[in-house]
């Protein structure tokens, strides 16, 4: 992982810091990648998508009360409500809006819920889409987010439309009352992107 981004990693905390990036020669280890993010001072979250091939490192640009709002250096935006995707800006095929479960819900396995998911089409009509949800525990498991380790119970969302037959199956990987990574769809254009709480 550390190959994959270094370079890309390198790039994104010099665009937040307004400097021009070095030519990449090396990638850095975890640890150096991880003490260059902290010099910021804020939170970073490891965003990668591949339906759009890009990978990088985002931090917060908005905050609202418990609505988060990472962006890209060129604009993009992802909003997540305590680390559950709700919005997305800028991908072309964006996420306008959707109604999520709260973490509590996550881990309240076999308890069913609704999702209610706000896309934007070609004609520029609004569409909604709802699902029947419910989440089961596959365990506690380790997972490494850039060099460090954390033991998180990982979460399986399984979500379904009786009308059409659709259905998405997100994964998360809960630390204590944090999303600490995931994997959640966005939408059918996009796909699903995956995030890690690099720094808290």
């Amino acid at each position: 992982m550390v190959a994959a981004v270094g370079a890309l990693a390198k790039t994104s905390v010099a665009k937040l810091k307004g400097q021009e990036a070095a030519p990449a020669t090396q990638a850095p280890s975890a640890e150096a990648l991880r003490a260059e993010l902290a010099k910021a001072g804020k939170p970073v979250l490891l965003v990668s998508s591949k339906t759009l091939g890009q990978t990088g490192f985002l931090m917060v640009s908005d905050a609202k009360r418990d609505v988060l709002t990472w962006s890209t250096p060129d604009g993009a935006t992802f909003s997540q409500r305590n680390g559950v995707l709700i919005q997305t800006r800028g991908l072309g095929a964006d996420l306008m809006s959707a109604e999520v479960p709260s973490v509590g819900q996550l881990l309240q396995a076999g308890v069913p819920y609704q999702r209610v998911y706000y896309f934007l089409g070609a004609d520029d009509q609004g569409t909604r889409r709802t699902y029947d949800c419910a989440t089961s525990i596959v365990g506690t498991e380790n997972i490494d987010v850039l060099g460090r380790n954390h033991s998180a119970t990982h979460v399986t969302e399984t979500c379904t439309r009786s009308v059409s037959g659709g259905k998405i199956t997100n994964e998360f990987w809960v630390e204590g009352s944090m999303i600490r990574q995931s994997r959640q769809f966005v939408s059918s254009g996009i796909g699903f992107v995956d995030f890690a709480r690099v720094i808290d």
